[in-house]
């Protein structure tokens, strides 16, 4: 809309200011549209030679946000294109405070602007009479919005009270459903619960069991994608198995949405398909003010024991959810994958020196020419110039070569005794029966969130949070509970390690002769799968750090360039302490 011309004469300039606090989520402005039809009406009937036209949709004049298309009428008064503003009710200019209102309608008043309202009359300048009644209005208006606020507020913490949901639209498998239950004093209240789609429930638990069958699954080059990659799910989702969108579903502006893996991993992300009750955190923009984007959620817990409140039915175990945060922690550009069949990429094990990972690159089916490559995607300053390349063939076979040394070296090495108690745990772990193993992820997941909530409370603090002594009381107490939550997981997890006896290979996997090759022809090495070779690196290296050739070309030998850490307790990790490296 183009700014309307400086007024001359006596003629009128009218303008009219439309404004609904909420957009309809099917796009329906009828409020709005009445507003500008009315308010036309009322211009061309005090002759206005031109009509401009300022709507803010989905803005309450309540809360103070700021108003677009209201700041540009002001801007257009204060230039002296309009000296008639029409709107359907005063509350359209503002519900705040009338002591804070009555600056702008004063400043429109003396810049010779008449305000008319089409339900409410004329207000002008010079008439006290029509002050007064402008004023009363907007006391009232705000008034009405503050009484509804307050109402709000206090039906929705009663249907919290009684497991109602007050999150506004259901969450992907999910549906509102409405109960009737009874208060402490006996009256009925509807609230709305959340039940189970028909078909959505089952598109998560098809998500989930998709990414469980290929996780480990090495990335194959002549293949678009990894089926179990969440771009791979995605388009298999959009073009083979053709699972429909909520929008395609319910939705009107979205029936022709497609998935992607941003959504995608919103909804894998959500505690409530594993039962919990959580709210959205709204991503905060640059001006310091909540945006529609969520990013993250945060999951309610009991004020008491701090656990977290499962209130609905899971479509995925919580233990289950778990596992899937985790392996949703690992995604992103160059993790997880591998490109083509290797040794140590996709393990999370193998890096650059500028902390990238690295992956496997293949130039042509020669063996010789397959090696390791920096993923890094932009260099920092004090990092490696160009590409940091290792031959595949080199680094895997120094990293055997030292992982069999090490294991030869046990008996006289005390720091390899620990990273062959570390690795006998992991293989404990790993062999352990199901029903052992369901409990230690049943605490490791109970570990993990004390240790969220932990620092979620933290983080709360450092913000300006639980002031005053009220707020600290609260704060040692839930701190309290949380650390008797991760302390009694963490005494827990450590009887089940010490009831676990397992008798790791080693006779199995070193040859009978002392002297033989142990990654040489007839070797175990030489005969396992690769599957069965990553295994066992993963039982006793951490982390392996490459470091860039000095010179393009250069013959520097590969344990000049290569840092392994070998295996240690997290504990440990931790401190610094009782770690081997080469």
């Amino acid at each position: 809309m183009s700014a309307p011309a400086v007024i001359t004469g006596l003629d009128v300039h009218a303008a009219v200011y439309a404004r609904q606090s909420d957009a309809r989520e099917n796009a329906s402005e009828a409020s709005t549209t009445t507003q500008r039809e009315l308010g036309t009406a009322e211009a061309r009937r005090r002759n206005a030679k031109s009509v401009a036209y300022y709507e803010d949709l989905g803005i309450s004049a309540f809360t103070g946000v700021e108003r677009p298309q209201f700041e540009k009428l002001l801007q257009d008064c204060r230039a002296g294109r309009i000296n008639l503003l029409v709107v359907y009710y005063v509350s359209r200019l503002s519900r705040l405070d009338p002591l804070d209102a009555i600056p702008v309608v004063v400043e429109l008043l003396n810049l010779g602007v008449t305000i008319v309202s089409v339900t409410e009359g004329e207000f002008r300048k010079g008439n006290l009479v029509d002050l007064i009644h402008m004023f009363m209005r907007l006391d009232q208006a705000h008034n009405e919005s503050k009484n509804k606020s307050v109402a709000v507020r206090g039906a929705k913490a009663m249907a919290l009270d009684l497991g109602g949901y007050i999150g506004g639209k259901a969450p992907y498998g999910f549906e509102l459903k409405a109960e009737t239950r009874l208060t402490a004093d006996g009256r009925p209240i509807v609230i709305q619960t959340l039940v189970h789609t028909t078909n959505e429930p089952g598109v998560i638990r098809d998500i989930w069991a998709t990414i469980k069958k290929h996780k480990d699954e090495v990335y194959d080059p002549k293949r678009r994608r990894h089926p179990g990659s969440l771009g791979g799910i995605v388009n298999s989702m959009n073009n083979e198995v053709i699972v429909p969108t909520r929008g395609a579903t319910y939705g009107k502006k979205t029936k022709d949405s497609a998935w992607d893996t941003k959504t995608l991993k919103r909804i894998l992300r959500d505690p409530r398909i594993a039962g919990f009750a959580a709210v959205p955190v709204y991503k905060v923009g640059e001006n310091g003010k909540s945006t529609s984007t969520v990013e993250s959620y945060r999951i309610l817990r009991d004020p008491e024991t701090m656990l977290p409140l499962q209130i609905y039915e899971a479509i995925i175990p919580p233990v289950e959810w778990y596992e899937l945060q985790e392996w949703l922690d690992a995604r992103g550009r160059g993790k997880g994958l591998s490109r083509g069949e290797s040794l140590l990429s996709a393990m999370e094990v193998l890096y650059c020196e500028c902390g990238s990972v690295k992956t496997s690159h293949a130039d042509s089916a020669k063996a010789v020419k397959r090696s390791y490559r920096c993923r890094r995607r932009k260099m920092l300053p004090g990092q490696h110039a160009g590409e940091c390349t290792v031959s595949q063939a080199a680094l895997d076979d120094h990293v055997a070569r030292s992982i069999f040394e090490l294991l030869r070296e046990v008996e006289d090495d005390h720091e390899a005794l620990a990273v062959l108690a570390e690795a006998t745990r992991r293989f404990g772990v790993a062999t352990e029966s199901p029903e052992r193993s369901r409990e230690r992820a049943t605490l490791v997941a109970e570990r993990a969130d004390a240790v969220r909530a932990l620092e979620e409370l933290y983080d709360d603090r450092k913000a300006g949070g639980f002031r005053g002594d009220i707020g600290r009381r609260r704060f040692v107490t839930e701190e309290a509970a949380l650390l008797h939550l991760l302390e009694a997981a963490e005494a827990r997890i450590a009887v089940l390690e010490e009831a676990a006896t397992p008798v790791i290979p080693i006779a199995e996997w070193l040859p009978e002769d002392p002297a033989a090759d142990p990654i040489g022809p007839g070797s175990w090495w030489e005969s396992a799968p690769l599957a069965e070779r990553r295994k066992f690196v993963k039982l006793f290296v951490d982390r392996i750090t490459v470091s860039k050739a000095p010179e393009r070309g250069g013959r520097l030998p590969v344990h000049q360039r290569v840092k392994i850490e070998f295996a240690k307790r997290r504990e440990a990790a931790d401190d610094g302490e009782g770690q081997r490296v080469l």
